[in-house]
């Protein structure tokens, strides 16, 4: 835990600090402040924009919160996630920092803020005796910048050879992201045309989840400096070529304090403990809600009913399609897989909607089905609508994760996202919209 005179020191090396948010879009938004002058805003925090969680590009956002009846909201940053931004400008020191908002009249927390509701439920689970231990796998086509066209072409996954040929741009980034302690173990070319996947080093609590939405925007900001390339997360950029989605898969397991796998029981038939049943029919029972988080653009929807993209709610183990994967190696290799994550999802709302999904189970033992189950299974949501619906109706998800971010998610889908496709009368026209709102 760094203290405030450890932060204001390590600050004062830099010209520039960003403090940035993240909105439920999973972007960050924030200031930029001279470094000269960032020492005293990590007490003081920065005024800002109540709508900035929910802003969109395309038009002003209705507001939603009449009670709070206040304009403004503050940001204060964490002190521990200071870090440096080594692709901004050539010979400037910038670096970055992460905030909560809070509301300015009474300074409580802005409960929609995606960051908040991620630690809130990792108190949860602390509370219960048990640690949170995640690791992302990020999905991301990497396109040529005049054309917009995928940088290779052909299907070969794992391929050396294409790697080979594109590593000056991806030893470029990954030498970026170990300035910045973005801690990446490992890259591969994927299925797809253009599309690559980078797999973060597993970490305890809220560490990983920073450092995805980190690397993210790490991609997309490097990418926009060079001269001809663009990474997109886009969850289906490619419709006439590439048959399947981006994706972003969320991989964890719970430890208790003395060290030992939660999830794994070397007694049982399959290695899997009691609580990781009941955390798998948590999530299994929360799916459909869970998809809304999960999948937050229409474009998302595209991507249903393709190869490796979960369709059908059930779970396995090694399981490539399910909704919930389980592997079951060791006790250090044991943990589930939510594969719902489109490459569009905000990964703190991820987080906490999964722990929220899996503690319900665990909290009161919900039964969880043979794997593999699938004759009976339902179908995941077909649309974005479908699956807003959904979370709206989901009393445990709206109860665990606060009516406000819910409220104000499903507010932010509809007016920023569905509203804008309407009027777009055929499939290639809403296609293109899509491309225009959702390519970076």
């Amino acid at each position: 835990m760094s203290t405030l005179e450890e932060a204001k020191k390590e600050i004062a090396k830099y010209d520039y600090v960003r403090f940035s948010l993240c909105d439920l879009n999973g972007e960050h938004r924030g200031q930029v402040v001279a470094g000269r002058h960032a020492a005293k805003y990590l007490e003081e925090g920065i005024d800002i924009a109540q709508d900035i969680l929910r802003a969109v590009p395309t038009k002003p956002y209705p507001r939603i919160d009449e009670e709070k009846n206040c304009r403004k909201a503050m940001i204060y940053p964490d002190l521990d996630t200071l870090r440096p931004i080594p692709w901004a400008e050539d010979g400037v020191k910038v670096a970055q920092i992460l905030c909560e908002s809070r509301w300015k009249k009474d300074n409580s927390p802005q409960e929609a803020c995606p960051r908040y509701v991620a630690r809130k439920q990792l108190q949860r689970l602390e509370q219960q005796g048990y640690a949170f231990f995640s690791g992302y796998e990020i999905e991301f086509n990497i396109l040529e910048k005049e054309t917009l066209t995928p940088i290779f072409e052909c299907w070969n996954m794992f391929s050396q050879r294409i790697f080979n040929k594109h590593s000056k741009l991806l030893f470029h980034l990954d030498k970026n992201f170990k300035e910045s302690n973005i801690d990446v173990e490992r890259y591969h070319t994927e299925v797809g045309p253009g599309m690559f996947e980078a797999i973060l080093k597993p970490k305890f609590g809220i560490e990983c989840t920073d450092m995805t939405m980190n690397i993210k925007e790490g991609l997309v900001e490097m990418a926009a400096n060079l001269e001809h390339h663009v990474v997109t997360f886009m969850a289906f950029p490619l419709s006439e070529k590439n048959p399947i989605g981006t994706n972003t898969h969320l991989n964890f397991s719970l430890w208790n304090k003395s060290g030992e796998s939660l999830f794994y029981d070397a007694s049982a038939p399959d290695k899997l403990s009691v609580i990781a049943k009941y955390w798998i029919a948590g999530m299994l029972r929360h799916s459909k809600a869970l998809c809304a988080l999960c999948r937050p653009t229409i474009n998302c929807y595209r991507a249903i009913y393709k190869p490796f993209c979960p369709s059908t709610i059930f779970w396995g183990i090694e399981h490539g399609e399910a909704t919930v994967r389980v592997k079951n190696e060791s006790p250090s290799k044991t943990y589930i897989e939510n594969r719902l994550p489109s490459g569009k999802s905000n990964p703190y709302l991820v987080v906490a909607s999964t722990i929220a999904a899996g503690l319900d189970g665990v909290l009161n033992k919900l039964e969880c089905p043979p794997a593999g189950s699938v004759d009976k299974a339902e179908t995941l949501p077909h649309t974005l609508e479908e699956a807003l619906e959904e979370l709206e109706k989901d009393d445990v998800l709206v109860s665990a994760l606060g009516r406000e971010l819910v409220t104000w998610f499903v507010k932010c889908k509809r007016v920023g996202e569905i509203d804008l496709f309407k009027d777009a009368e055929t499939d290639e026209e809403k296609f293109a919209l899509e491309k225009e709102c959702h390519l970076l």
